[in-house]
């Protein structure tokens, strides 16, 4: 509960506040009732292996016992192999079918956007299919973009990568590019692995998404029956040949990637039909990126 010092809101007879452990678990039965395509342990996973995470960082609309509206603020560290800046992503907003229409996204959403200014966060990001929502409280479309490679050949196979190379060669990469990116060690990889394997997105029956390397090149796949997704593309060298590469694979293959990459690659992409989107809370330098392997 909140300490007896700290200030309540109510809003049409209900209280918004931080979650604690305690309502951990009412506010899982929510999400399992609006997004029943993730399990239970995805959710529990960010309470047993994200650093950052804590129930107080889920703002959350109780009417009576009832968890009835609830919204993320996950802590993330970025890093350009520079520098290091603190940002967030929102992520798990839900509300019961009961209790929409009645402004209680919105609400949270203000709540937690000014919990991380006055955190110090330089930024918010999210994933929707609804960016004019958000635009409403100022955040930018960044895009996500995916390029369809078709297969020619069938001779080369993904193969097992070890820790320290995925880190080493994210880390050069990403550097050489410019970009902003979530900080990975390997407890951060430790924890990638166990969460998304509860998440719908990256999994179909009991294939799971995980790092893999072919032709010198590291990313996160997730091999389908009949065709693959990369969520994340990395390498120090082999670059120019990356398409061929791919097509060698033996399917079709759909490549998540920033704008920049598929361009330096020469490869056709379009939008997808979700977005990036961010909100800028302090001035800095860069460009800020978020892999699809890295999605809330």
């Amino acid at each position: 509960m909140r300490g007896s010092g700290e200030p309540k809101t109510w809003i049409q007879g209900m209280e918004i506040r931080r979650g604690t452990f305690q309502d951990f678990e009412k506010v899982v039965e929510l999400l399992r009732l609006v997004f029943p395509q993730d399990e239970r342990g995805y959710y529990f996973s960010f309470l047993r292996f994200d650093p950052f995470f804590h129930p107080r960082d889920v703002w959350l609309a109780v009417s009576g016992e009832e968890v009835v509206s609830c919204l993320f603020l996950l802590r993330r560290l970025f890093s350009d192999g520079e520098r290091l800046l603190l940002g967030g992503g929102i992520a798990n907003v839900a509300t019961h079918p009961d209790f929409r229409g009645r402004g209680l996204a919105s609400l949270l959403l203000q709540e937690a956007i000014a919990q991380a200014k006055k955190d110090g966060l330089s930024f918010l990001l999210l994933v929707t299919e609804i960016p004019a929502f958000y635009e409403r409280f100022g955040f930018q479309d960044l895009g996500k973009f995916v390029a369809r490679i078709e297969p020619q050949g069938s001779g080369l196979s993904l193969s097992g990568v070890r820790g320290e190379e995925i880190l080493s060669t994210y880390e050069a990469f990403y550097r050489s590019m410019g970009l902003l990116v979530p900080f990975r060690n390997l407890g951060y990889l430790r924890g990638l692995r166990v969460w998304n394997r509860y998440s719908s997105r990256f999994r179909e029956g009991k294939t799971v998404a995980s790092f893999r390397k072919v032709g010198g090149v590291v990313g996160y796949f997730l091999e389908r029956e009949a065709s693959i997704e990369v969520f994340d593309l990395f390498g120090k060298e082999n670059l120019p040949n990356l398409p061929q590469i791919l097509q060698s694979l033996g399917k079709p293959l759909r490549l998540f990637h920033h704008l920049v990459v598929l361009r330096h690659l020469g490869v056709p992409f379009s939008r997808d039909r979700e977005t990036v989107m961010v909100l800028y809370l302090r001035a800095f330098s860069g460009e800020v990126y978020l892999p699809v392997a890295d999605y809330f």
